[in-house]
């Protein structure tokens, strides 16, 4: 029996599958996905129809998809289906906001993720009324524009060519002068590319009576502003630079450079595909330079919605300092609230026919066809269908693929990928509370018995270990939310003497609303940094006395250090630190360079790890040093005496300094020998991973009904088992298949991987 194969062609991979599951419903069968000129295609066939075996033996092998790791389009949306289900089909007001949305120019990505808990006996009035708050309230924009004008500032626009920047930067000078007068401002431009750019900015230079710069390096740039007068404004108008030009990351170190903090604006273009800017915002705020603080919205008034410009910015979470609705200076530059630009948004348009959004009609259509083909409502049908055709894809990859299929997804790799999550304690116990969090467990315990059992986990972990520390590192990471509101997560994390990470026995959340800790406590303002870890490692004593334990701190100052005499611990410190040796008073930087250093033998061992300082740990060498000190404290008697230690990291090939690590300690050498206390210096330098992992965990997760305590051990369980599995030399494998779930190498993407593993581990088990 013949197959019907049909090819189907997208610019993106998110396109093409629209129109496979268009034409073939949602459980067409892919046979190929391919990246070619222009696009995507794939070729995908009604998964009602089975092949003979003759018709799959003469297949040829360029048919099928090369690896599986290319079907990660049709397992994102799987999975994407097992999470947000047939919510679309049982909530018709979440059909309708999301149909009406999306023609305003909304992202799919944005209005799943926020139509995910609408509240489903709203009506459709008051679902509209709740979106609008949702948006409002996750739209991040300045919240006063006397913040943007504080004298010395320095503000750069930066963004493709000719979504207005140059018009723009005229327009905030007339607001600048506005509020400091005149003689404040200085123009620069960067543009000497675009014919007659800066004889533009020349001519609103002169209008407003400021001076106009023209940069060509960076070494001019650092001349310049090193003259310009500290309460000045600079305002930079820099060449446009499209987000796939490689110039980019040089026009972010220019800028980096520039011996001022130079803030920086990216200018959107309003009337651009909601495509194009995602790419525009993607590139930019990966460019290597200073963190992008903000974003002007341009061209408002050539723009048929505006939906797309907000959408860049609730997701990427660039506050809207200004909106631009016309070419008259300064007229049309507008400073609008959160609601103002929703509203402007949400706002009835003419009743004419948008080509490139579903209309009722057509979305009815596309719900209709992305029934399953099977006519069963029973939702244990349904998961039980997609736990059959899992396997069967991997099965048919690597049967019609072969030698030929790719490391990123192929069956082994999967299995493999899955088994680990089991045999490791730190990414089973994040998959435990995974399932815990999303409700695929029936009972759901209390946040401090989950504790409970992971310090049964390392207790066990570690019964067959004689001799052997655990490592309880103490620090914070800031979290980032969708308003402008200022978070933080604080925990211990636990690992142990080889740097092999375990799980998170202690956290605490704090924000505006208040501070909360795992173990109960709240207040209304969080304790000072001293303090938060003082009650850390308290709290860790009075938990458990038996396990021999060094304490990892992030900094610190005398008196935390004098106050934490009687338990072990080691601090990473900054090169500034005072102490006193036996020849006068010095700095940490300055004792570190009049060191002996002594080469660390098989580091590469001693610690659990594939990486350091960036680098792969086997092309590096590491030299120790130490020295006792003294750290004397004002209004005390006596003075604490320390060990301090320094460790370089140096490149094995070129000999090169990479880095240099300073620490404090009050365990002796005698006690634990300078080369181990190294190691563990290193070991809480490179956990920080863990903690930036746990950030980006905290965003990816949805709120439910569950705790902000859970959502924050859930967080930071996923953030250590994404570490481990980073740094694991065992999980290559793991790896591997992280990567390839995940798409692109940031943060964000691996820690993304990560869930969608926990999710593909659940679908196949």
């Amino acid at each position: 029996m013949n197959v019907n194969v049909s090819r189907f062609f997208g610019s993106t991979n998110r396109e093409a599958m629209r129109q496979v599951r268009l034409a073939l419903g949602s459980e067409a069968l892919i046979v190929s996905n391919r990246r070619v000129s222009g696009g995507v295609e794939i070729l995908a066939t009604d998964p009602t129809i089975a092949p003979s075996n003759a018709d799959a033996a003469a297949a040829p092998a360029t048919d099928v998809m090369g690896a599986i790791g290319d079907l990660r389009g049709s397992l994102e949306t799987r999975i994407d289906e097992l999470l947000w289900g047939s919510q679309l089909r049982r909530v018709p007001q979440a059909a309708s906001l999301f149909q009406a949305l999306l023609g305003l120019g909304f992202s799919t990505a944005l209005l799943r993720a926020m139509l995910k808990s609408l509240p489903e006996q709203l009506s459709a009035k008051a679902a509209l009324q709740w979106a609008r708050h949702e948006l409002t309230m996750h739209l991040p924009v300045l919240a006063q524009e006397g913040d943007l004008w504080t004298p010395g500032r320095a503000l750069a626009l930066v963004g493709p060519t000719g979504v207005g920047k140059t018009t723009t930067i005229a327009k905030l000078a007339a607001r600048c002068i506005k509020r400091q007068g005149a003689g404040k401002i200085v123009l620069l431009t960067t543009d000497t590319y675009r014919i007659g750019a800066h004889e533009q900015l020349k001519i609103y230079g002169q209008m407003m009576q400021a001076p106009v710069y023209i940069v060509q390096d960076a070494d001019e740039l650092r001349r310049i502003v090193s003259g310009v007068r500290p309460d000045q404004t600079i305002l930079i108008d820099n060449v446009g630079t499209s987000q796939r030009d490689q110039y980019l990351v040089e026009q972010a170190a220019m800028l980096a450079g520039a011996g001022r903090p130079v803030q920086r604006l990216l200018v959107l273009n309003a009337s651009s595909h909601g495509d194009t800017l995602d790419e525009v915002a993607r590139s930019y705020c990966n460019d290597g330079g200073d963190p992008i603080s903000g974003c002007v919205i341009t061209k408002l008034d050539e723009a048929s919605r505006m939906g797309a410009a907000l959408d860049t910015a609730i997701r990427y979470q660039l506050p809207v300092h200004y909106v631009s609705n016309g070419q008259k200076v300064p007229e049309n530059l507008l400073f609008l609230s959160a609601r103002e630009l929703i509203d402007q948004a949400l706002a009835p348009r003419q009743p004419t026919r948008a080509l490139y959004a579903p209309t009722q009609a057509d979305f009815a259509a596309l719900m209709t066809l992305a029934k399953t083909p099977v006519a069963a409502t029973d939702d244990a049908i349904k998961g039980e269908r997609r736990r059959q055709l899992l396997p069967q894809l991997l099965a048919l990859s690597r049967t019609r693929i072969g030698a030929t299929a790719s490391p990123a997804l192929a069956p082994a790799s999967v299995k493999a990928a899955c088994d680990y999550l089991e045999s490791d304690l730190a990414c089973s116990e994040a998959m435990d509370l995974w399932r815990s969090y999303t409700g695929a467990v029936k009972k759901v315990l209390p946040v401090q018995a989950l504790i409970d059992q992971q310090w049964g986990a390392v207790h066990n972990r570690l019964a067959s270990s004689d001799g052997a520390y655990v490592l309880a590192v103490h620090d914070r990471v800031g979290l980032p939310l969708h308003d402008s509101a200022v978070a933080s997560l604080r925990a211990t994390v636990l690992l142990t003497d080889r740097a092999i990470a375990l799980s998170t026995p202690m956290q605490s959340l704090a924000r505006t609303q208040g501070w909360l800790s795992s173990s109960g406590e709240s207040a209304l303002a969080a304790p000072g940094a001293g303090q938060a870890v003082l009650g850390q490692v308290d709290a860790f004593a009075r938990r458990d006395s038996v396990l021999p334990c060094i304490h990892l701190l992030e900094g610190g100052h005398p008196r935390l250090w004098r106050r934490l005499s009687a338990q072990p611990w080691l601090a990473h410190v900054a090169g500034a630190t005072k102490v006193s040796t036996a020849t006068g008073s010095t700095t940490i930087r300055a004792l570190a360079k009049t060191l002996i250093y002594h080469r660390l033998a098989s580091v590469s061992q001693v610690l659990n790890l594939t990486r350091v300082s960036g680098a792969a740990i086997d092309d590096l060498t590491f030299w120790a040093g130490s020295q006792a000190v003294d750290l004397p404290e004002r209004g005390k008697v006596g003075v604490l005496a320390l060990h301090m230690l320094a460790v370089r990291v140096v490149n094995r090939h070129s000999g090169a300094t990479i880095q240099t690590y300073c620490g404090l300690s009050n365990v002796s050498p005698e006690r634990i020998e300078t080369g181990r206390q190294a190691a563990w210096l290193i070991a809480q330098a490179e956990s920080k991973a863990c903690f930036r992992y746990a950030a980006r965990g905290w965003q990816l997760l949805e709120s439910n009904d569950q705790s902000d305590a859970a959502r924050a051990l859930l967080a930071m369980q996923l953030g250590i088992a994404t570490w481990r599995i980073m740094q694991a030399p065992d999980a290559e494998p793991v790896r591997t298949v992280v990567n390839g779930l995940g798409g692109t190498a940031t943060l964000a993407s691996t820690v993304s991987g990560m869930l969608k593993l926990f999710a593909l581990r659940e679908i196949i088990a």
